[in-house]
């Protein structure tokens, strides 16, 4: 983080702008909206800072900056902006602004502001503010301007609506958890689309029959949410699995649980770590099914956050099983299964008319130090094979399924960290399945798609290429992290 975005009052208090021209005069309008004080010192003055002047009452010292730090006029700023065209008055205004310890912006100068200017989206009382530190201006204009249409032109009146209840509101539920529970289920109530429309007088009664579902015990009562965090990629979270995690009180995620998610999590949400892999499991199951029962009891919104799809090889049955004999309620997000994400990143169809009509899963895990599969159904013509956690076991995969059938020279593709900048696809063919796992690295999660599909990779990156439709299969900078093992079949 360059810069700590804040927000300042200046209502009624002195900001300095020096500058007459068109780029002062926009940041003279910017900082008005404040209710600022403003002083203006320049020489000359473009039309639309003397409409500026003539419109809100500023101040005009038709003067030069002097460069004196024991001016005056800096004993009351709280804020001093410098956009001149002449480098070297811009940098003096700096001097002499940081001398006094005031706040100061340069336009056009990052190095010589101890403040930025954000890109703003104003819905007040509602205000958005971004900023690139200077870096990116175009692209801010870009983020603004879809926020502009996506935000609901009414969001500040909504913002007002709501503010009138606040006070009854907190004395109704003087409880802070309840509170806080009670404003994020009415947002998602019908109350804002009635504020939107206009029609106050029944989002208000609709408002305070809410407020007796929250008062007594019934609030205390805790929920799980177990919600499938995807393949990888953050954005491949679904919206909500994102609308959940913010109103959870704790959120027990796994290993493979991308870090753009956790950051999606309520700021003040209690972050418990229980991730296992191959011989590490440092929280048995059983005290995770144990830990979800006890935080629900508590009264809190616990979400389970799972790799991939909860239901796929993710144990989400057995902690479901551990609510329903609990009693506790619950609610299942799913979410992307990694077989689906590895295979669309990958540029890999799972199921193609021509190759294969059907696709299953399997596990490569062991259990009890066995993989008893139903290899001999494996080996059907037409069948894309998917294997999780397979690494460990390729050889094992591998030697199974010739043994039953399977022809050695069948396509494989191992792909890891599947989703994410580090993804790698590696083309082989079964034969060789043992080796090109070995050459992954053992700390990132491994996915095998076995069948013919896997040949159509080639086709589909070299169609993406000459069409430029790259991004419509896959994004672009996962497609060159792409290599073969051994004789790859293409």
């Amino acid at each position: 983080m360059d810069y700590f975005p804040v927000f300042l009052n200046l209502r009624r208090r002195q900001v300095i702008v020096v500058g007459g021209g068109q780029i002062a005069s926009r940041k003279a309008e910017l900082i008005g909206k404040s209710g600022a004080r403003m002083t203006i010192i320049a020489p000359t003055l473009s039309p639309a800072m003397r409409a500026l002047i003539i419109r809100f009452g500023y101040q005009h010292l038709p003067q030069a900056w002097e460069g004196d730090q024991s001016d005056p006029l800096l004993n009351d700023a709280h804020v001093v902006i410098a956009a001149t065209d002449e480098p070297e008055v811009n940098a003096s205004v700096h001097r002499c602004a940081v001398a006094r310890h005031i706040p100061v912006n340069v336009v056009d100068e990052p190095s010589l502001c101890t403040f930025i200017m954000p890109a703003i989206v104003d819905r007040s009382p509602i205000v958005i503010a971004m900023s690139s530190g200077g870096r990116s201006p175009v692209l801010l204009r870009q983020m603004r301007t879809r926020l502009e249409r996506l935000l609901p032109t009414g969001l500040g009146r909504l913002a007002g609506f709501l503010g009138r209840f606040r006070d009854t509101v907190a004395t109704a539920l003087p409880d802070f958890t309840a509170r806080r529970r009670f404003w994020e289920d009415l947002l998602a109530s019908t109350v804002p689309d009635l504020v939107y429309a206009g029609r106050d007088r029944e989002a208000s009664r609709e408002l305070m029959l809410s407020i007796s579902d929250y008062q007594g015990d019934a609030i205390q009562k805790g929920a799980v949410y177990l919600i499938g965090a995807g393949p990888g990629d953050p954005e491949l979270l679904t919206l909500k699995g994102q609308r959940l995690l913010q109103r959870a009180d704790v959120v027990i995620y796994d290993r493979l649980v991308p870090v753009g998610v956790l950051e999606m999590c309520r700021r003040e949400a209690e972050l418990i770590y229980v991730g296992k892999k191959q011989g590490d499991h440092p929280v048995p199951q059983e005290e995770i099914g144990a830990m979800l029962v006890r935080l629900a009891r508590e009264g809190n919104r616990v979400a389970r956050l799972k790799g991939g799809d909860p239901f796929v090889f993710g144990r989400g049955g057995e902690e479901l099983s551990e609510l329903v004999r609990a009693d506790v309620d619950f609610e299942v997000v799913p979410g992307i299964s990694a077989a689906n994400g590895a295979a669309s990143y990958a540029g890999i169809p799972l199921t193609h008319r021509d190759h294969a009509q059907s696709v299953s899963f399997w596990t490569g895990h062991k259990r009890n130090d066995r993989l008893d599969l139903d290899w001999s159904s494996m080996v059907t013509a037409g069948q894309t094979l998917v294997f999780f956690m397979a690494r460990p076991n390729a050889r094992l995969i591998t030697d199974q399924l010739v043994q039953h059938g399977l022809a050695p020279t069948t396509p494989v593709a191992v792909v890891s960290a599947a989703t994410t900048p580090k993804q790698k696809v590696v083309r082989t063919s079964l034969h060789r399945l043992p080796d090109a796992a070995a050459a992954t690295d053992p700390e990132l999660p491994v996915l095998l798609i076995i069948g013919t599909v896997v040949n159509l990779r080639e086709d589909i990156v070299w169609f993406a290429d000459e069409m430029d439709q790259t991004a419509a299969v896959f994004p672009r900078h996962l497609k060159v992290a792409d290599s073969t093992a051994g004789s790859s079949v293409a």
